[in-house]
């Protein structure tokens, strides 16, 4: 008896053999997924992985290529539109973006890890998505959840188990699953609740594993200033200042109008190097953005350390006068009362400073 053909192999059969109906991509390397992955912290379905690393996505149509070439030019996305699309790769980290900037489903509360991943549009004007969960901390195998916006089945729900028993029913189904018809299965919501998806989301990272993917990220996004920004503060906090600093300039250099940048450089050359040097940058963290207390706070310690204490004051009192409980703003005050010799103006910011602690 001749074996069984996995699911991946008689798929692969029938592009291999040309069947008209069959539109699937050329093979990715399996690299890109897994940069893509630590980029952002997640963790496909290995199922998924192995389908994405065959075919990267792509369609069994309804009809014969040559049924759709009259209507091309008019309608050059109609294949597409009237199948269950399987993203590219692409496809797949635009859309992504995408739905982890809106939050999608998981509300504007949502922080930590965007965990939802859309892998194949429904056909029809609706355009509904398929998505699995990230498997990152969940010992277990995503289902297929389906997000229909127009029905009267619950908004969200579970197609199949996993990818794999997904494309068995796609295949066996020549490409247009009934997934309307599926009842009994559980919601995406009920999923989110019983697997601890937002708390395993919002797990913190260490700062090798912000290195790590910040460095994927860059692969990706190579122009990335905020990624730059991002690992450079993680080096800085890893006890590698040089490369830090070699983060810092490199953001800069991509975008020197953010004044978050400047006050990071400022921050490690303040630690590290010239109070003096840093103070430039301080500087312009601050003229850029001159109702950021954190900035004003920064340039306090650079007018400090330079021994320039009534401009630290006066930086002090700034921030104080909008935000009289700014604790930054109140060590810093405390510290300069002291070296101008203010003692019982120091004690009254050491008094309120333990007000606001206890």
């Amino acid at each position: 008896m001749a074996d069984t053909l996995t699911n991946f192999e008689l798929l692969e059969k029938r592009v291999w053999q040309g069947t008209p109906k069959y539109n699937f991509n050329s093979r990715i390397d399996i690299e890109k997924l897994e940069t893509f992955e630590t980029a952002y912290g997640i963790s496909l379905s290995t199922a998924y992985k192995q389908f994405m690393e065959r075919f990267n996505g792509g369609m069994i149509l309804a009809h014969p290529q040559s049924f759709y070439i009259d209507m091309l030019e008019d309608e050059p996305d109609g294949p597409t539109w009237s199948s269950y699309y399987f993203f590219d790769y692409d496809e797949v980290v635009e859309k992504y973006r995408d739905l982890r900037l809106d939050k999608w489903l998981l509300g504007d509360d949502f922080k930590g890890v965007y965990p939802i991943i859309p892998i194949c549009r429904t056909p029809g004007p609706e355009h509904n998505i398929l998505f699995m969960f990230s498997e990152k901390g969940l010992n277990a195998e995503s289902p297929v959840f389906a997000m229909f916006e127009n029905s009267n089945i619950s908004s969200c729900v579970q197609v199949a188990t996993g990818f794999d028993a997904f494309l068995e029913w796609y295949v066996n189904s020549e490409g247009f699953p009934p997934i309307g018809q599926v009842t009994g299965t559980i919601s995406c919501h009920t999923f989110v609740d019983e697997k601890s998806i937002v708390d395993i989301a919002g797990q913190k990272e260490t700062h090798l594993q912000i290195i790590e993917r910040s460095t994927a990220m860059l692969k990706l996004v190579p122009d990335d200033s905020w990624s730059y920004c991002t690992r450079g503060n993680a080096h800085l906090y890893n006890g590698e200042p040089n490369l830090a600093l070699n983060d810092f300039n490199k953001a800069i250099e991509l975008d020197d109008s953010e004044s978050f940048f400047y006050h990071c450089r400022g921050d490690v050359v303040l630690q590290y190097g010239s109070a003096r040097k840093a103070l430039i940058d301080l500087d312009i963290a601050v003229k850029l953005d001159p109702d950021n207390n954190m900035f004003l706070a920064g340039r306090v310690d650079a007018f400090f350390k330079l021994g320039w204490l009534e401009k630290a004051l006066a930086d002090c009192n700034r921030i104080l006068e909008k935000d009289g409980k700014y604790r930054l703003a109140l060590y810093a005050r405390e510290r300069v009362y002291k070296a101008m010799g203010e003692d019982e103006l120091a004690q009254a910011d050491s008094d309120l400073i333990d007000e606001l602690n206890r």
